[in-house]
């Protein structure tokens, strides 16, 4: 569990994702390995709502490994070791749906907040949460 510090002094972690993020600032954070990354996915349903037209709804939900390694990045947080940790905007959806908004406002949880799409830049200032 790599966290990073930027220039702003926000301490950063990367949940899940098997690519780099590059910051703003010129800071990256690491990548997760391939099967981490594999562990860690996101596990989602699919209604098919149209036959036709092949429209489907998706629902996502926490995995038991996804659950544990939350539990992981919270007691960091909570012991003040990490500030962010970035995640799946699928996940976020996952943890509303099944811990609530309350949960994630006051979790470290969040997604990225391109600054720089074509560049693609990480903010260092902002995240995104839904």
């Amino acid at each position: 569990m790599d966290i990073i510090v930027l220039s702003n002094g926000k301490k950063v972690g990367n949940f899940s994702s098997p690519h780099p993020f590059t910051f703003d600032d010129g800071n990256i954070l690491p990548a997760i390995n391939d099967e981490d990354s594999l562990h860690l996915k996101i596990d989602v349903q699919e209604t098919i709502t149209d036959d036709i037209k092949g429209d489907m709804r998706l629902a996502f939900s926490l995995s038991p490994q996804v659950k544990e390694h939350m539990d992981a990045w919270m007691s960091l947080y909570s012991e003040g070791e990490v500030d962010v940790v970035y995640c799946p905007l699928m996940m976020l959806q996952a943890i509303v749906e099944e811990l609530g908004k309350d949960y994630l406002y006051l979790s470290p949880f969040r997604a990225v907040r391109m600054k720089d799409r074509i560049k693609k830049l990480v903010s260092i200032d902002h995240q995104t949460v839904i």
